[in-house]
């Protein structure tokens, strides 16, 4: 019995040894005459690993006539609900090439929903409203956030390694820069965006 026992704590303690580093990235994001600087979407590109999908489902909503939120980010492999809230009827669609879909028309009080297994941009758009414009960006792995009104940001639990930071508000507006995370440190990292939404 005592052999068993020593066995057990010898692997814990191997066990607890060998677990991998975690730090994290935080910061700013400020774009030039806005002061609502919500739903930019900071991420990290080039962590490597399979992640879990996470089971609570993302929303896009139909909202006085726009997506709401206008920006989404989302892992590949997630479901996206897109309830309707407003008193007409809509008709969310894409043509992006990673994850083409067509909701087709529903009215107020109902949803539908997409699930999007493969990475990159989903432009959105709305059959019966033109004007109606948004995004999903389908990501490789958890390691993303959307800023606050603040413009600030989080992204916990990073395994350790060199990666691209990225800020992206649009295909036309975003920067990128290196971080390397290492030990359980938390690094700060700020960015400035140029277009006004």
């Amino acid at each position: 019995m005592r052999t068993i026992i020593a066995v057990v704590l010898f692997l814990c303690i191997i066990g607890s040894t060998s677990s991998v580093k975690a730090g994290g990235v935080k910061g700013k994001v400020s774009i030039p005459g806005e002061s609502n600087l919500e739903n930019v979407i900071v991420y990290l590109d080039g962590v490597k690993g399979t992640f879990p999908v996470p089971s609570k489902h993302a929303e896009m909503n139909h909202l006085n006539l726009q997506f709401v939120p206008h920006i989404l980010a989302v892992m590949k492999g997630a479901t996206v609900d897109f309830p309707n809230s407003d008193t007409v009827l809509h008709s969310a669609f894409s043509i992006s090439k990673s994850n083409p879909f067509e909701l087709g028309i529903y009215g107020q009080g109902h949803e539908k929903l997409m699930t999007f297994q493969n990475p990159g941009l989903v432009e959105l758009f709305c059959h019966i409203h033109s004007h109606m414009h948004g995004y999903i960006l389908v990501l490789e792995n958890p390691f993303f956030g959307m800023t606050a009104k603040d413009g600030s940001y989080s992204i916990p639990n990073v395994p350790n390694g060199t990666y691209s930071l990225k800020a992206w508000l649009s295909p036309s507006d975003n920067i990128e820069k290196t971080v390397t995370i290492s030990g359980n440190e938390t690094l700060s990292e700020d960015f400035t965006l140029t277009a006004k939404r």
